[in-house]
């Protein structure tokens, strides 16, 4: 039988054991900074006398639990024991409290990426990116928003406009923010050839871009080579991701290869299935070749 309950002071041994197991098992590569007394003095002195915590409980034994922040709405856990992953109970710890107020935030770590598909599922999305300064573990990480209303998704003003040779500086930068597919200056170059320089004289013969702008700041771009129907690159800025933004310079990119003739049409991903843009490809009819370039697959656009 199942059952969802507030916590008591005398759950606490079991939510320390299933804190540090879901996230020893979920996030190895996350430094180990406490042993498990401490996660028991934790979840004994800090977590269960300020926050509000739900477990859930299989046949009397506590297998999961979320715990919200007392004032404001923050969602500060939510873990399962390993065995219990993928059976609803994540879901409905989720949709309870999505039910009891207007709007919710939690952290999660950029590398979690089946954390992050996870909420994004729920209708959160994310807004704010950092550098880990900030958390106890020093690792990159990501903050979430959901709103009851949808208004998490309101797009902020957006246009869209050719590049010129003026835009590559910023269109570059704005390529190494990018979380999915991340990349440094000195990598681009080394793997790829890729500079302001080698771009500027390619932008005026083969290449053609087109980027997308908000508030003045470049939040996503594509480029196209005509020479071979490569859709060279498309990046979106983190925190713009489902406004659409990467569809249409998709869009625009396509449109343009086939106007110039180009067949096949095709671009390099990453073969990672967590990824969003794993998704976006297939559902857009993108279709995998079985051949790679370095470690990325080739995918193909199907035919019309």
């Amino acid at each position: 039988m199942i059952h969802y309950r507030p916590a008591l002071a005398s759950d606490a041994p079991a939510v320390a054991r299933i804190l540090r197991l879901s996230m020893r098992t979920a996030m190895p590569w996350l430094p180990d900074r406490h042993t498990p007394d401490e996660d028991l003095w934790f979840v004994e002195n800090r977590m269960l006398p300020d926050a509000r915590v739900t477990v859930v409980e299989e046949d009397g034994t506590v297998v999961g639990y979320m715990a919200l922040s007392a004032v404001g709405d923050w969602i500060r856990h939510l873990y399962l024991l390993p065995s219990h992953w993928r059976r609803g109970f994540g879901t409905e710890l989720l949709c309870r409290a999505q039910a009891e107020t207007k709007e919710l935030q939690l952290w999660a770590f950029q590398q979690n990426l089946p954390a992050r598909r996870f909420y994004e599922r729920h209708g959160f999305r994310a807004v704010d990116f950092t550098d880990g300064a900030g958390n106890e573990e020093k690792t990159p990480d990501v903050r979430y928003l959901w709103r009851a209303d949808g208004s998490q998704f309101d797009a902020p003003p957006l246009t869209y406009r050719e590049m010129t040779v003026a835009d590559i500086p910023a269109a570059l930068e704005m390529r190494f923010t990018t979380n999915e597919n991340a990349i440094t200056p000195e990598q681009l170059e080394q793997q790829y050839g890729v500079t302001v320089r080698s771009l500027t004289p390619r932008l005026s013969a083969e290449l053609k871009g087109w980027l997308c702008a908000a508030d003045g700041q470049v939040v996503g771009f594509a480029m196209a080579d005509r020479s071979d129907g490569e859709v060279e690159v498309l990046a979106v800025r983190p925190g713009y991701e489902g406004f659409g933004i990467g569809r249409r310079l998709l869009e625009l990119a396509v449109d343009w290869l086939r106007e110039q003739g180009c067949s096949p049409i095709w671009l390099c991903a990453t073969p990672n299935p967590d990824l969003r843009a794993s998704a976006v490809y297939r559902h857009l009819g993108w279709r995998k070749t079985g051949r790679r370039v370095g470690a990325d697959e080739v995918l193909e656009l199907a035919e019309r």
